[in-house]
């Protein structure tokens, strides 16, 4: 998805792709860190993720375009937050949680090495011309051996164009030849109303895990 229509799509309350109340897939397959351990969480929308990680100890980071999301993300968890500008971002930071959401461009964000990653709407939100840039910078946010959770999606693209986009296993192991792929489950009862009509009748959820971890 491109800056401008995911900007428009949460202005608009167009969020079809949030997940109310998190990912299972997430809390099944976590392989768990150390304490205080940073997480980054690209494109993080206001997912209710972000507080699963803080309250296992993590001390996470989303990256999202839209403020509209970030200060959903903590209205709706009942979590007082301050807010701050550095380097052309927003900067939401959690007061009592361990959890901060940059706000603006993910190519422009910089940081400290993360010790773990966390992308379950980052990679299927992205058109593939812009999937190598986003997989790099990503790349250069991590310390090296870091944690990698990654879900993805796949389903027949031919029918239907995303966002959410299909990306296949062969494409996964081109951007990350460390990642397996632990965990496959079709899920028929949650394809998205524009998918169905386009003759859409089977998704994938694909979790992948770092052999690291």
């Amino acid at each position: 998805m491109r800056t401008e229509e995911w900007l428009s799509r949460w202005e608009s309350g167009q969020t079809g792709w949030h997940q109310q109340g998190g990912s299972s897939a997430l809390r099944k397959f976590w392989p768990g860190v150390a304490a205080g351990s940073r997480v980054l969480v690209p494109l993080c929308g206001k997912s209710a993720d972000l507080l699963w990680l803080a309250d296992q100890g993590c001390d996470v980071t989303g990256v999202e375009l839209s403020e509209i999301a970030a200060r959903s993300f903590f209205d709706e968890a009942r979590i007082p937050y301050a807010e701050s500008r550095s380097a052309g971002f927003g900067f939401f930071r959690a007061q009592g949680h361990s959890i901060t959401i940059g706000c603006g461009d993910y190519f422009d964000f910089e940081d400290q090495p993360f010790d773990a990653l966390y992308d379950r709407a980052a990679l299927v939100a992205l058109p593939p011309d812009l999937r190598p840039a986003y997989v790099q910078h990503t790349r250069d946010l991590l310390k090296p051996g870091a944690v990698q959770l990654l879900l993805t999606l796949e389903y027949d693209q031919s029918r239907a164009g995303g966002p959410p986009f299909s990306v296949m296993p062969d494409e996964i192991e081109g951007y990350w030849r460390g990642l397996r792929r632990i965990a496959a489950r079709n899920d028929t009862d949650s394809i998205p109303p524009k998918f169905r009509q386009a003759g859409v009748v089977r998704i994938t959820e694909a979790v992948w895990l770092n052999s690291a971890a």
